[in-house]
């Protein structure tokens, strides 16, 4: 039983620690982000910090890790709902649905290129299980045309998350699901291998 509370003592400070990084993140360019900074907007001190993480690159590095990987599970397990040659919604709906659960620490993710690498990291999440999902789109995909769209999807799908963020999410979570899976299964089945 003190494990159990301890665990979740342990997840609630690692939680105020993301929180507080975000909250600064938004105020501040990553770089001058100090410990102080995060351990004062949680309300913890640093030594608590420091059970936990490195330092600000650490909680940085960490809380990617933790979000691709939540995605990377979202899309193990949803991938066998879905039929993939009419429709991604299955795949789509959790991520979108996770986005905006933690929309201030998405957006800033995906917006701060200066701090992080995780739109490269997002991007090769899309590459690493993009391969069979073109070819069961579009059977005939050449792999040279696959270079092609995986780039236009990657950044075709940033480019869809940071309109909705900067309109402060206005197009109901539903909506942009539907237009994302409409925009990449028409894009990806138009496309063609020529003879």
């Amino acid at each position: 039983m003190d494990n159990v509370k301890e665990d979740r003592r342990i997840r609630r400070t690692k939680k105020l620690l993301k929180q507080g990084l975000a909250e600064v993140m938004d105020e501040k360019p990553f770089k001058d982000i100090t410990v102080k900074d995060i351990t004062d907007r949680a309300d913890l001190n640093r030594g608590t910090f420091y059970l936990h993480y490195r330092d600000t690159y650490d909680l940085l590095e960490k809380i990617e890790t933790e979000i691709l990987s939540d995605f990377q599970r979202m899309i193990d397990e949803n991938l066998k709902y879905s039929d993939i040659g009419n429709s991604l919604e299955p795949i789509l709906t959790p991520i979108v649905n996770y986005i905006a659960d933690n929309a201030d620490l998405c957006r800033l993710l995906f917006k701060n290129k200066a701090s992080s690498v995780f739109v490269q990291k997002f991007t090769q999440l899309i590459y690493d299980n993009g391969s069979h999902i073109l070819k069961l789109i579009n059977p005939d995909l050449s792999p040279e045309y696959s270079e092609y769209i995986f780039n236009y999807t990657s950044y075709g799908l940033i480019g869809l998350l940071m309109q909705w963020f900067e309109t402060n999410m206005r197009l109901p979570k539903s909506e942009l699901v539907k237009m994302t899976d409409k925009i990449l299964i028409s894009s990806v089945k138009s496309i063609f291998t020529p003879e």
